[in-house]
């Protein structure tokens, strides 16, 4: 019989802070590129990318797996993420992304609740369940 060998706690404390740290780092690096582009080149870049300047400085500030739960509630409801229209998705991951209910939302995926009912909190619930009830808008 093998034993496993128990992980050091120190070790994890370590990475947990290291992981943080690198995330804060890329972060502060993405809002620190915008500040460096004028008014004009800042719009620029979020007409591009469909969404206002605003917006553009919010999302640089967010972790990159900041839209990491709509994937996971698509999945739950039985959608599959890639079959959405691209404009219609990254407007969704933009809704996640300013979401401020992250933990409530992954408390509730863990739990996997029976019903595949889109949560009130939810920023992206009145489009999640126009896309569930008529998928071919989606």
């Amino acid at each position: 019989m093998q034993i496993k060998p128990r992980p050091n706690p120190l070790v994890e404390v370590l990475n947990f802070f290291a992981d943080a740290a690198k995330a804060f780092w890329q972060r502060t690096t993405a809002v620190n590129e915008l500040t460096t582009c004028d008014a004009v080149e800042l719009g620029r870049v979020a007409q591009d990318l469909g969404i206002s300047p605003a917006d553009l400085r919010s999302l640089a500030s967010r972790d990159k797996t900041a839209a990491d739960l709509l994937k996971r509630r698509l999945v739950t409801l039985r959608l599959d993420p890639t079959s959405i229209d691209p404009a219609l998705m990254r407007d969704l991951q933009r809704c996640c992304s300013n979401c401020d209910s992250k933990q409530l939302c992954a408390h509730e995926l863990e739990d996997k609740p029976m019903s595949a009912s889109w949560p009130k909190y939810c920023p992206n619930e009145e489009t999640i369940a126009a896309i569930t009830s008529h998928p071919d808008i989606a």
